[in-house]
């Protein structure tokens, strides 16, 4: 699923390895890694290590139409069932964002895109989702995209949360998503 895909502003393509200098800004942002619960980045050792797991099928890098560096990731990641193999109609939504092209709209943009095409070629799809409740900019994105909350957990305290943090779930399935006016067509 992993094909380029362009909006009225972005690109989103596989991640290459020259993706490195962009993909640094990124992973070695501190309040970034934080709100998407991972430990940042040390270098560019570390960094390559996180593109190489961005470098697999539906994972997109976020690319400005007129430029060549990333801004960031919007990834679907397999759900394993209690089987333990990937449920054949489930996917998370993950996504992360250089702190620079916040509140611009880029990742409704490109969260949009990523959805209008699963919903498109898998009606059945349902997306799931966590963010901690106070990362309001990532709560904002998934209601904006129709994710219905369906309950929520403390976190503790941890080598990544220095206090404990509650984190909100959520759901989404095609109807929600064209209830929200983006309509994925068949």
């Amino acid at each position: 699923m992993s094909k380029k895909i362009e909006t009225s502003r972005l690109v989103l393509r596989p991640f290459l390895a020259s993706d490195l200098t962009s993909i640094r800004a990124v992973v070695e942002n501190r309040t970034i890694a934080e709100m998407a619960g991972f430990q940042a980045a040390n270098g560019a050792f570390e960094s390559n290590y996180f593109l190489k797991q961005l470098m697999q099928p539906n994972v997109w890098a976020i690319v400005l139409k007129d430029g060549a560096q990333v801004l960031g990731s919007v990834g679907l990641y397999a759900v394993i069932g209690e089987n333990h193999e990937p449920a054949s109609n489930q996917w998370e939504l993950g996504y992360m964002l250089n702190e620079d092209y916040w509140g611009f709209g880029y990742m409704k943009e490109a969260t949009c895109a990523i959805l209008n095409l699963v919903f498109t070629k898998r009606p059945d799809a349902i997306i799931l989702a966590s963010t901690y409740a106070d990362n309001q900019r990532s709560v904002k994105v998934l209601e904006y995209l129709g994710f219905q909350q369906t309950g929520e957990q403390i976190q503790p305290v941890s080598v990544l949360n220095t206090t404990a943090q509650k984190e909100n779930f959520y759901h989404l399935t095609r109807e929600t998503f064209n209830k929200g006016g983006h309509y994925a067509t068949n």
